[in-house]
């Protein structure tokens, strides 16, 4: 007869030692293998950030050079420097010109002044596109036929009176002299053209000018002595020798003629707006309140750009005969107030556009001072040849 056990022996038995370091183990080992999981998972983490991180360091620098390279290369010379109406120049044309007149320039034994020349092109470009569109009505025109013709002029040789040449030789000889003069510049024959074309225009438009100036006008006897603007000598010690000195005297020693004057700064019958710098003190000015220079009355210095001049006003006005230098200097004064009312008009009326300023005019300067000479340089003694009057 089986008898049932007692309740304490029919309990469950206690692990023993080994068996509860096997339990630790397997918690040991648990425990570590979540730890490395999170550590590889951290790791991973990290590796994605630090991919992501660089791939964004990669791209921002890629971003750089492309905005770089759009703003100093792509962008600037498709740029708008000037619009006349419907013809649009760019800052890559305005680069193109310089290089070309550059040539011009340097073939005649010129240089290019960077400091000043960026803007007075691109004013030269725009004044012959407006005079291009306007000369039409203005009653001239310049065809290829007169294009060629001046071309000839230039470079074709004229024989001695009496003496036969061959037709034949002169043709040859004035192909020959214009490859050369644009193989020297690097000057294609259209860009070359384009630029008599528009030297034409000018003529033109000072003809057409100077043909409305009157035979007799109101003038005034003067005589000036003008002086370098960076010159050594200084325009008041000149000023104060005159109150001492004969003007005459004065002048023959430090005069600098720009071509209006004899040696002893005689300038003969000046007429109104041939000299605008000079008008005030010759002729007065009733919106600013100023007196004309009196009869016989010696200035103080006059500043402008082309010089410094001291003015002696020897008659007041009279209607004298017109000078040919005189009417030449009017003319000129003349062109280019007319092109300076057409910008003035163009602004108004809105078919004129101007987008120019001091970071696009060193953007030009930067690309005209690091491009090529587009020339050779004749050798020494030789005469470095035609192609501009």
């Amino acid at each position: 007869m089986v008898f049932p056990r007692p309740p304490a022996e029919t309990a469950p038995v206690a692990p023993t030692g080994r068996r509860r370091r096997r339990r630790r183990e397997r918690e040991q080992t648990a425990e570590t293998g979540r730890q490395q999981s999170a550590r590889r998972a951290e790791e991973g983490r990290r590796q994605r950030l630090a991919i992501i991180i660089g791939a964004l360091l990669i791209l921002a620098i890629l971003a750089i050079v492309a905005v770089g390279y759009y703003r100093e290369f792509y962008q600037p010379p498709r740029t708008l420097a000037g619009q006349v109406r419907d013809v649009r120049f760019t800052m890559g044309d305005l680069v193109d010109r310089i290089r070309v007149l550059q040539g011009v320039n340097r073939y005649q034994g010129g240089r290019v002044d960077l400091s000043t020349v960026p803007f007075e092109y691109l004013q030269d470009m725009i004044h012959a596109e407006i005079l291009r569109q306007a000369s039409p009505g203005l009653g001239f025109s310049v065809t290829d036929a007169d294009v060629s013709a001046e071309l000839e002029r230039r470079f074709k040789p004229t024989p001695p009176p009496g003496q036969e040449v061959d037709a034949g030789q002169l043709q040859q000889e004035y192909e020959n002299a214009l490859t050369n003069f644009q193989t020297a510049t690097r000057l294609s024959e259209e860009e070359y053209r384009v630029l008599v074309e528009e030297d034409l225009l000018r003529r033109q438009l000072f003809i057409v000018i100077g043909s409305g100036l009157p035979e007799q006008i109101e003038q005034v006897e003067a005589a000036w002595i003008r002086l370098e603007t960076d010159g050594p000598v200084d325009p008041q010690e000149v000023r104060d020798r005159l109150e001492r000195e004969d003007f005459a005297v004065v002048a023959a020693e430090i005069h600098r003629s720009a071509g209006f004057t004899n040696p002893q700064g005689y300038a003969g019958w000046v007429p109104p707006e041939a000299f605008p710098d000079l008008d005030e003190t010759l002729f007065g000015n009733p919106d600013r309140e100023r007196d004309p220079l009196p009869v016989g009355e010696i200035s103080n210095p006059v500043f402008t750009q082309d010089g410094t001049y001291i003015v002696h006003k020897i008659s007041g006005l009279e209607e004298q005969e017109l000078s040919d230098v005189m009417a030449f200097q009017l003319s000129r004064e003349r062109v280019d107030q007319w092109f300076n009312d057409q910008l003035s008009q163009g602004s108004d009326d809105g078919w004129l556009k101007i987008n120019f300023d001091s970071e696009r005019y060193a953007w030009v300067a930067d690309q005209v001072q690091l491009s090529a000479p587009r020339m050779q340089q004749p050798p020494p003694g030789q005469p470095a040849g035609p192609g501009f009057p």
